[in-house]
């Protein structure tokens, strides 16, 4: 915009235009479309063609800038290729666990899907201890963390479920139970004594007399 010399020098101001954001080009392309709208309407407007024809080209330009924008935006704050195409899948030879087939998990969900999953080991690795006569001593689940290579940002990358189990020892219950016993055996003939039966062997003779 030009202004009129002061003291005899020339002054020139330029609109300093406001950052540009898809709300921004937004309200202006509304605000065109609106005029040229009026326009398609109007009987009595002097080079009505012209002035919709430029209008159009006007608003085709501001819609292309908009669509670039975004997309712009979208990679910015969305995930890159390698993590939206990454995949998860189960190494272990445990059929009845998830992701026995590679499944794509977005990378904010992926940690808890991960530790959904090992959990699922330690359930069936203590399931598989007890139905096998095994206890286990320890247990312990590790979550695995990358840097992908395309966009810098942390990720999980898996995780592993370890599990430590030995035989089950025998309370000395269990062990007094136990036929081969010789504390329970003699604890049956105890109560045998003098109460011998001939035809099935069983008991014994009291050898004393009261």
């Amino acid at each position: 915009m030009a202004i009129s010399p002061v003291s005899g020098v020339g002054i020139i101001l330029t609109a300093v235009p406001s950052k540009t954001t898809p709300e921004n080009l937004e309200k202006i392309i509304a605000k065109l479309e609106k005029q040229r709208d009026e326009y398609r309407t109007s009987t009595d407007a002097l080079d009505k063609n012209r002035t919709i024809k430029s209008l159009e080209e006007r608003l085709n330009n501001l819609e292309n800038r908009l669509s670039k924008l975004k997309q712009r935006e979208e990679e910015q704050n969305g995930e890159c290729q390698t993590c939206k195409t990454r995949k998860y899948q189960d190494g272990s030879d445990d059929p009845g666990v998830s992701f026995k087939t590679a499944t794509s998990v977005s990378k904010g969900a992926a940690e808890a899907a991960v530790r959904g999953h090992e959990q699922e080991h330690v359930v069936r690795e203590q399931y598989n201890a007890e139905k096998n006569g095994l206890e286990v001593v320890s247990q312990n689940v590790r979550i695995k963390y990358g840097i992908c290579p395309e966009c810098g940002d942390s990720y999980c990358a898996g995780g592993v479920t370890t599990t430590v189990t030995r035989p089950k020892t025998e309370s000395a219950y269990e062990i007094a139970q136990k036929d081969e016993n010789p504390a329970k055996k003699a604890l049956e003939d105890r109560f045998a004594v003098g109460v011998y039966d001939r035809n099935d062997e069983y008991g014994k003779l009291l050898n004393t007399v009261a």
